[in-house]
């Protein structure tokens, strides 16, 4: 049976389900075919990392400061709290911050750093990292060794919560279980490390550990009920389904595979198989590994509503959620969707978040090649991912704010040791990953950075040089064992326009037809890239020659067309606005208050004319002659501006607001009819029926809202979803986020992991959202 658009509508996937879907054939149970643990269901491989070499450029840069934190970084530290659980004798004095002892994220840094360093023995083939990997994999097998059942965990309290979840004694909020703050969060990092050290580097002992590991957990959740494991669930427990979902492709032993299902949250993944966004109100980072799972249960054992989740999750966050650097959610949780003004300033975007988005992103690529995810890939990698590290000391982000008056949360990296501390070690080991696909009779060229790729299934070397992101062209020169036929797909990046130009040793190729004009999917449509097909025999010496020419744009948020980032291509261009100012230890918010943000009064004029480029400084801009100070007296303010990775140990702002000679947007404005570049939003018509058909007066719990009795419209309900809490006076009163969803659903909030803003560890779930109901007109 193959998976048509039809039989898609038959099985309950829903329409939207058909572009990932369309022609996957669907075995029965246990018959698939299987490579390398897979079914056979890959449309296109990304090259290993182990073949793949980054050669310049930011990317490279990032991947030597992360090679340098990690060789300085001292294994033994990290393994003391593990030695000291077993009853063995710490071998350093521990670390502290998250990984400190007490009620913390103990051991957790351990696991992200045997990724990381596994990783980056295949990024780089330098051999230090691959006997640090092995170091740490000796070390875990003699601690788990002492402990005698399989168990391996630096938590202080990690026993006795285990022990009284075995016993159906399950106290589980937001982020604590039994006491323990996540702990299979925690234990996930752990299970990812063995995995990873397992996968590149060859060890087979990791995979060892690995399994009785696994078999420990296992016996935990054995004697617990359904409605016992899904109580459990509601406290973040990382990506457990994806871990053991590998374990399964690994080993070939469905325990593994059955034990994913274990960890298979339902108050939050059925509602997305339904299509229905219910993200406002959720913890960001709780949310993407449970796709990331679902994801890797589709590709191992191919239940279709695994990928129907995860790739209506994906197109929710990527183009309803997210700012114009990729990033999302403000103090760490997602808001309503396409309801991005009043979020944009403060905390937002944290890197974790991002991080697990671009492993996604990467995944459901190789399943379904659309240059759309090409497309996020390089924005997220290039604007956020980027800037969560400091180009000269090589300290990484919690928070990558998008707002006006914001500044970067550097961490401290020998004393923190937050999640994002972990990620960032892991993430800029991962540049070259994603960089090209293959298939056996097509390569994939995605982004375009300087790199060198070995193609051993069609015996083809690749050389690319390229001064990309700000460069504007990119040369690609193969060498080949022997003649071969193969097609050469060139992303055709949304951005470029008609400049775009591909020659093939030295003679122009005719580009004018795209492959894909754009994509629409669940009631809109956006610019999308697409792929510049070269189909020959190649043979070394082949030489092909890109032009990538950016513009300045701008891209609006859906909400607000007269708040907007100027872009240069694919880059969120930041205007500096300042020295960074004091920070607060806990969450890493300036102290001071922000200082004011100059108004563009430019929005009805084309970019080009007001934003000019600095002589002699390339990629460097300044406005010209529209800022103004956002006060009665109007003062002349022009701000510099350059791309947002670039711009470190500074206060800016990525965001501005567009002044006119109107007061109010006219419909047909420039600010309105410009679209997202690649992450469109709801139609301007949806938007205004949505105003049009409901009135909050005074809400806060108590309004009523108007809707016009027409036929043919479809039943919704607003829920309101948190009351944001007011920390101080400069907050402004305290605000109530919204959400539409369809009232069939109605009900309150289902799943405790939707908390207050800021809650924490230790904040309480809230309680059921109050439902308001009101009719909303299709679209």
């Amino acid at each position: 049976m193959t998976l048509s658009r039809r039989n898609a509508l038959k099985l309950g996937l829903g329409a939207g389900a058909a572009p990932l879907f369309t022609g996957f054939p669907i075995p029965a149970p246990g018959k698939a075919a299987t490579r390398n643990g897979e079914r056979v269901v890959l449309r296109a491989r990304p090259l290993p990392l182990s073949a793949v070499r980054l050669t310049g450029g930011p990317l490279k840069h990032a991947q030597e400061l992360d090679r340098q934190y990690l060789l300085a970084l001292e294994p033994d530290r990290m393994l003391a709290y593990y030695r000291q659980r077993a009853g063995l004798a710490p071998k350093a004095e521990p670390y502290g911050g998250w990984d400190g002892g007490g009620r913390n994220l103990t051991g957790h840094i351990a696991g992200h750093h045997l990724s990381a360093v596994s990783l980056m023995w295949a990024a780089t083939g330098d051999a230090r990292f691959k006997q640090r990997a092995a170091y740490i994999v000796r070390e875990l097998a003699a601690v788990q060794h002492a402990h005698g059942d399989g168990y391996l965990s630096a938590l202080e309290g990690g026993r006795k919560a285990f022990a009284a979840l075995a016993r159906g004694e399950i106290r589980s909020a937001a982020f604590d279980l039994n006491g323990e703050w996540s702990p299979w969060y925690t234990l996930h990092k752990m299970y990812a490390g063995l995995r990873d050290a397992y996968r590149h580097t060859g060890n087979a002992t990791a995979l060892a550990v690995e399994i009785k590991f696994a078999a420990w957990a296992e016996r935990v959740l054995s004697g617990l009920d359904d409605a016992q494991i899904q109580h459990m669930l509601n406290t973040e427990f990382g990506g457990m389904n994806e871990v053991m979902a590998d374990l399964y492709a690994d080993t070939r032993d469905e325990r593994w595979l059955r034990l994913s299902y274990k960890f298979e949250h339902r108050a939050f993944i059925e509602p997305l198989e339904r299509h229905q966004d219910d993200l406002g109100g959720t913890h960001g980072n709780t949310q993407i590994p449970k796709l990331l799972g679902s994801v890797k249960r589709f590709v191992y054992a191919g239940a279709p509503a695994d990928l129907l989740a995860a790739g209506f999750f994906w197109d929710q966050v990527a183009q309803h959620h997210s700012f114009a650097t990729g990033g999302h959610g403000k103090d760490e949780y997602f808001g309503p969707p396409d309801k991005l003004s009043d979020m944009i300033d403060g905390r937002t975007c944290e890197t974790c978040n991002v991080y697990n988005m671009l492993k996604l992103t990467r995944l459901l690529f190789a399943l379904q090649p659309d240059a759309h995810y090409a497309d996020f890939h390089e924005r997220a990698l290039f604007n956020h991912i980027m800037a969560s590290i400091d180009p000269e000391d090589g300290r990484v982000c919690y928070m990558v704010p998008v707002g006006r008056g914001v500044q970067h949360e550097y961490q401290d990296m020998l004393h923190g040791f937050t999640c994002d501390v972990g990620t960032g070690m892991e993430s800029h080991a991962l540049h070259g990953d994603g960089i090209y696909y293959e298939d056996g009779a097509n390569l994939w060229v995605n982004l375009y950075a300087p790199s060198t790729a070995e193609w051993a299934r069609a015996g083809a070397r690749l050389t690319m040089d390229t001064g990309f992101p700000e460069g504007e062209t990119a040369k690609l020169v193969f060498g080949l064992t022997a003649p071969r036929e193969f097609t050469l797909a060139l992303r055709r990046p949304y951005w470029a326009g008609d400049g775009f130009a591909v020659k093939l040793n030295g003679e122009r190729q005719n580009v004018d037809r795209e492959t894909a004009g754009g994509r629409g999917q669940y009631g809109y449509a956006y610019r999308v890239s697409s792929y510049v097909e070269l189909k020959r025999t190649w043979r070394t010496g082949d030489m092909v020659e890109v032009t990538l020419p950016k513009s300045l744009g701008l891209e609006p948020l859906p909400d607000n067309p007269r708040r907007a980032s100027v872009m240069w291509g694919p880059l969120v261009l930041a205007g500096d606005l300042g020295p960074e100012r004091a920070r607060e230890r806990t969450e890493g918010e300036a102290i001071e208050p922000p200082p004011k943000v100059p108004v563009l009064v430019a929005a009805d004029r084309p970019v080009a004319e007001w934003i000019k480029p600095v002589a002699a400084v390339p990629g460097s801009f300044k406005s010209d002659g529209v800022g103004r100070e956002p006060d009665a007296a109007g003062q002349a303010r022009d701000v510099d501006l350059v791309p947002f990775y670039r711009l470190h140990r500074r206060t800016y702002a990525t965001y501005w607001d567009l002044g006119g000679e109107e007061s109010r947007v006219r419909s047909g404005s420039r600010a309105v009819a410009a679209t997202r570049g690649g992450h469109g939003g709801v139609s301007r018509a949806r938007r205004s029926r949505l105003r049009a058909s409901v009135q909050l007066p005074g809400w806060r719990g108590r309004g009523a809202a108007a809707y016009p009795r027409a036929p043919g419209t479809a039943r919704h309900e607003l829920v309101l979803l948190r009351r944001a809490r007011r920390f101080r006076a400069s907050d402004g009163p305290a605000r109530d986020l919204l959400q539409w969803r369809p009232a069939r659903h109605a009900g309150g909030v289902r799943d405790s992991s939707r908390r207050s803003a800021r809650g924490g560890p230790d904040a309480p779930p809230l309680g059921p959202a109050p439902v308001l109901r009101c009719r909303v007109p299709d679209s």
